[in-house]
């Protein structure tokens, strides 16, 4: 069985510049013509809020395309803590890996959030549609803590009360009976019949929207942020939101979302991944990884932009941290039947690191899903030290359900069970270890391996 955990890789690598559906991360017309007239109708403005003055510079950024005014905007908006995640260059480059495939974007429509926040919608010159969500730094609201970002083939689509109906009673009924806790899901099934009933819908006029209504609406009963309507018309790939993945090419060119590996001072080893990519050659940028620090004491795993991925791929690496085969992590059904388990690979072909290796995992708030699991795995086993801020707290397997003809519904249908704690993380996420924030978890699981290292020698 192959299931996705929470904010996927797909997620992540949206984040990346990919064109793809959640994680992290214009001035111009619309001209109107018809045989008689030539009219010019500006763009929405942008507010004259915080938020609103780092997405002008953000799309001024964009559109410019050069590498300077990216690196030069990371810059100066982005928030320190970011910054020392990944550097100014590394995010420049996604922003333009992502202008590659949109264009020069110009704002449709501006979208009212909550503290602080904002979502464009904007039109790329190259036919794409890009909701991005701006979220201004809590402690700073002149700094950019992260965008998030869905990208779509088409314009948004109009619907008509019949098809808009037909949508929320999908996905209610989906949620009735797949979701992964049943109270849970009869619950937002009665939420979504009762707004439409009320004609609490009515003013939802095209699929974007209702999408995103309605995935809001699911979020607020149930908190499991797994959950999403998405745009997707029945048997067309070339409409929507883009929810196919990256291509091998793609992910190629991403290095399979490894980010670095290095050999730190006092034979440390530090490798950051952003993703846990299901792919064969994903596996072999892994052991490649891996092998460059197999002979270092300490090894750390930096997974504070991870959101996830595969379970494969978390059993694969972690694979390399026990020299027997060792029961991981369950999967149970909303029947609270345990359905799956993922145990360590007894014949896994890289380094194995002994049991003496110390072992930290650097986590923040957007460490999500699978890379949660990781992380839960190695501190219940007692196998590695959580270093950083709490995780996201998302635990939840999800699939796909088509709910009409131009949606699709991702229900999360089954929950981590860990065979120690016999719980997971979900709604609370993992809680580390050794708890500071983000931007000084390296620097502090440095400080701690160096201290065990030096008490370790005689």
């Amino acid at each position: 069985m192959k299931h996705v955990l929470h904010h996927t890789v797909l997620t992540v690598l949206a984040s990346m510049g990919l064109g793809l559906a959640m994680c992290e991360h214009h001035a111009g017309a619309v001209t109107w013509a018809t045989p008689a007239l030539v009219s010019v109708v500006a763009p929405p403005e942008l507010p004259g809020t915080p938020a609103g003055k780092i997405a002008r510079a953000y799309l001024a950024a964009y559109n410019d395309g050069s590498e300077a005014a990216a690196v030069a905007f990371e810059e100066a908006f982005r928030v320190a803590s970011k910054l020392k995640e990944s550097s100014a260059g590394e995010r420049a480059a996604r922003m333009r890996g992502m202008r590659e495939n949109t264009g020069v974007l110009t704002v449709e429509e501006v979208i009212a959030g909550e503290g602080g926040t904002f979502t464009a919608r904007l039109k790329g010159s190259k036919g794409v549609v890009v909701e991005m969500k701006f979220v201004p730094a809590k402690d700073d609201g002149g700094k950019l803590d992260f965008i998030e970002v869905a990208t779509f083939d088409t314009p948004p689509q109009a619907l008509t009360g019949e098809q808009r109906a037909t949508a929320i009673e999908g996905a209610a009924k989906a949620m009735e009976t797949g979701y992964v806790f049943p109270e849970v899901g009869a619950k937002m099934a009665s939420k979504l019949r009762d707004k439409l009933k009320a004609g609490g819908y009515d003013a939802v006029k095209d699929d974007v929207a209702l999408a995103r209504v309605v995935t809001a609406d699911l979020v607020d009963v149930s908190h499991d942020k797994h959950i999403g309507l998405r745009v997707r018309p029945s048997g067309d790939r070339a409409h929507g939101q883009t929810i196919q993945g990256p291509t091998d090419d793609e992910m190629a060119r991403e290095n399979y979302a490894f980010r670095k590996v290095e050999r730190l001072d006092g034979n440390i080893g530090y490798l950051k991944f952003d993703a846990f990519v299901e792919d064969d050659k994903a596996k072999e940028t892994a052991l490649a990884a891996l092998r460059f620090i197999a002979h270092c004491d300490v090894v750390i795993f930096d997974l504070r932009q991870n959101g996830g991925g595969s379970p494969d791929m978390i059993r694969f690496i972690t694979s390399s941290l026990f020299d027997k085969p060792t029961l991981l992590n369950q999967m149970m059904d909303r029947e609270g039947k345990i359905v799956e388990e993922f145990t360590t690979l007894a014949d896994f072909a890289g380094p194995h690191f002994g049991a003496n290796v110390p072992v930290y995992v650097l986590t923040s708030g957007r460490t999500f899903s699978g890379a949660e699991e990781f992380s839960y795995n190695l501190q219940s086993l007692k196998r590695g030290t959580v270093v950083g801020d709490t995780t996201g707290g998302g635990a939840h397997p999800v699939r796909e359900e088509r709910v009409s003809e131009r949606f699709g519904l991702r229900v999360p249908f089954m929950r981590a069970h860990n065979p120690i704690t016999k719980t997971n993380w979900e709604g609370k996420g993992v809680e580390p270890d050794v708890k500071v924030p983000a931007d000084r978890a390296l620097e502090k699981a440095l400080e701690l391996a160096r201290a065990k290292l030096k008490a370790a020698r005689p």
